[in-house]
């Protein structure tokens, strides 16, 4: 991370480091076929479960930090899909939950931030494949668009469970910003790395 960002103002997880078994997520490493250049510590992981188009959450991964302040924090990850010739809006999505002493800081009920909430490519059709981009939509209810926005207290621990859904979608790292410090817009350019 670019040092002028004070560490207290986010969290940082590689998608790799996760404390679960990777089931049908694969790493993927510079060099290897379908290798998509820039991912951070050159890994990633790709899901390679379920369809293209969709799926049930399945092979969830588990992710644990400490809030390092208090406040609202936007999740973000970053990611990348692989179509090999599908329509554009398949491959470009997961799902995403939290579990600990948290509040909603969005639309969202802390109720349903709980549940797996699909997480999608923000652009959806339009971001082009086997480049990184933002995923942070969130779609509970059919095109209705919501952030995944939390209030965390300093000190308390959490949980993200990471599950597939849609076959080659890829996550190179997590990061949930505090949204008191960081625009979306300047938030998506200065946590590119």
């Amino acid at each position: 991370p670019k040092s002028k960002i004070n560490d207290k103002d986010y969290v940082f997880i590689e998608a790799e480091k996760t404390i679960s078994n990777l089931q049908k997520w694969q790493l993927i490493k510079k060099g290897d076929v379908n290798y998509v250049n820039n991912a951070s510590g050159e890994t990633y992981l790709e899901f390679m479960g379920n369809k293209p188009i969709t799926g049930k959450p399945n092979s969830p991964l588990m992710y644990e930090f400490t809030a390092p302040k208090s406040g609202n924090f936007q999740l973000m990850l970053m990611s990348s899909k692989r179509l090999e010739g599908v329509k554009s809006d398949w491959c470009n999505d997961a799902f995403v939950k939290l579990s600990g002493n948290f509040e909603s800081g969005s639309k969202l009920s802390k109720k349903s931030l709980q549940k797996d909430i699909k997480i999608l490519q923000d652009g959806n059709d339009e971001t082009p494949e086997l480049q990184w981009h933002w995923a942070s939509t969130a779609e509970k209810d059919r095109h209705v668009y919501n952030k995944f926005i939390y209030k965390l207290i300093k000190g308390e621990k959490y949980t993200i469970t990471l599950s597939g859904r849609s076959k080659r979608f890829s996550v190179d790292y997590i990061i949930l910003y505090n949204t008191a410090k960081f625009n979306n817009q300047e938030a998506k350019e200065l946590f590119k790395f």
